[in-house]
């Protein structure tokens, strides 16, 4: 059977070089993925947006303004359980009156604003928000992918906003999901979502190799850093999206549904 060729996008992060690595390495699978496209979280939804891909890594939270385009891959998504992007400041006394994040279509971004309603956010590239905290050009900022295992020792952690989500919710909280244009196939979709699935199980069984492919494209090159990610947001949910998983991306919509469309 032939597949279509798509075009797909997907961020830098641990886990999705895990669950993209063979089609990275050019391993024969079906169907074929052309065009990659490797980026920013906001860079990615800024896409999505657009419409401009086939196949794509998203914030949770954007999912509701593309529902009408994509559809929810039951593979590739990320829920974290107790655990979210961290609220990291210079002192842990200063008001958080201005904070960084990574994107205003970001789940990081409508969180904060759900927990820091009095706070003035400040979206840049996310690689940029440690040194913004650091030059005191923000109060504070909300730290996403990698660097949020390894930020400055000078930083003090204010929040875990995946903790305040679960406390507040008793729902794992959706960082990510993985989205395919309505106009595919389902065969093309069955077929793709298989390979992934066989893709990170690959991944997962030679945990060094996919380390190391992880480094190539990582902000943090401490190996170390790179499993710690993939041991937190790599779950039965990102092989296989449950009734339970469904529903906490249910819930994130509806919670925060007041603050994404403000913020797109």
């Amino acid at each position: 059977m032939a597949f279509m060729i798509l075009t797909a996008a997907f961020s830098l992060c641990p886990n999705d070089i895990f669950l993209f690595r063979s089609f990275l390495e050019h391993r024969d699978h079906q169907p074929y993925l052309d065009k990659i496209t490797m980026a920013d979280i906001q860079t990615l939804n800024a896409l999505a947006l657009q419409r401009r891909v086939s196949l794509i890594k998203i914030s949770t939270a954007l999912f509701p303004l593309i529902a009408d385009h994509y559809n929810l891959m039951d593979v590739g998504n990320t829920l974290g359980y107790g655990c979210g992007p961290l609220v990291l400041s210079l002192s842990s006394q200063e008001p958080l009156t201005t904070l960084a994040t990574p994107g205003e279509t970001t789940t990081a971004h409508v969180l904060a604003k759900r927990y820091y309603p009095l706070a003035t956010l400040v979206p840049m590239p996310y690689n940029h928000i440690v040194e913004a905290i650091l030059s005191k050009k923000v109060c504070g900022g909300v730290l996403i992918h990698e660097e949020r295992f390894s930020y400055n020792s000078s930083l003090i952690l204010r929040a875990d906003l995946g903790e305040l989500w679960e406390r507040e919710t008793s729902s794992p909280l959706p960082l990510g999901c993985l989205v395919i244009a309505k106009n595919i196939p389902v065969a093309t979709v069955e077929a793709l979502t298989l390979a992934l699935r066989t893709s990170l199980l690959n991944s997962l069984k030679e945990p060094k190799i996919a380390g190391k492919k992880a480094l190539e494209y990582a902000q943090s090159k401490d190996l170390m850093v790179i499993h710690k990610f993939i041991h937190t947001y790599i779950t039965e949910e990102t092989f296989c999206l449950s009734t339970t998983g469904k529903k906490a991306l249910k819930t994130l919509w509806r919670y925060c549904a007041p603050f994404i469309k403000h913020t797109a």
